[in-house]
């Protein structure tokens, strides 16, 4: 179970969060904090696997990987808690099922940015090639299924359980679902994805 401190000055938000990771059985919110100083405090004290907080600033004083939960979408913002050492990022807006990924992913040892602001640097930094949309008609049903969870973020264990499926099935589907789209790796696929519009870039 991954324990996660959330660091956030406003109740509603924390209320919020807490409720959509406290209601899924592999997440736990250990404790709260509205102050850095606090979380400092709290950090030490229950030993969190990951650190929610809306505050960019100061990440490197927890032991914990760092997800920022930002209020708005701008690039410097995504830049600069990239460049303070978060290992992911997400938008207080973001679906639960992106949220929870969120925090699985990092929990895990993963990087993480939530789709739209992934959506939002592919549309200004042009960083995959251009789709194309018959490669999308060579997938299965089943391919198509995994890539929509690709784009979510998901991991290959999530997939699978969500699908039913073994994690070698999922490690298979993925790398058919690279080879026809040929896309380099996961990250390039989801963006595809999203540009394609299979799934929506707000979660």
């Amino acid at each position: 179970m991954a324990r996660v401190l959330l660091v956030d000055d406003e109740d509603l938000v924390r209320r919020g969060v807490r409720t959509a990771l406290d209601d899924t059985p592999d997440l736990l919110v250990v404790a709260e904090a509205r102050t850095q100083h606090e979380a400092i405090r709290k950090a030490d004290e229950h030993r969190p696997d990951v650190v929610l907080t809306a505050d960019i600033a100061g990440l490197d004083v927890f032991d914990a990987p760092v997800i920022v939960l930002a209020a708005t979408d701008r690039d410097d913002q995504l830049h600069r808690a990239i460049r303070s050492g978060a290992r992911g990022f997400v938008l207080k807006r973001v679906s639960h099922d992106e949220l929870v990924s969120a925090v699985r992913a990092v929990a895990r040892g993963h990087a993480f940015i939530c789709s739209e602001m992934t959506a939002h640097l592919v549309d200004r930094f042009e960083i995959v090639p251009p789709v194309d949309p018959v490669s999308l008609c060579r997938l299965s049903r089943r391919e198509l299924e995994v890539l929509a969870f690709l784009a979510r973020g998901s991991s290959n264990d999530e997939i699978a359980r969500e699908l039913f499926l073994t994690c070698a099935t999922v490690k298979s589907h993925v790398s058919h679902i690279l080879t026809k789209l040929h896309q380099p790796n996961r990250m390039h696929a989801a963006l595809y994805a999203q540009r394609m519009g299979l799934v929506s870039r707000t979660g």
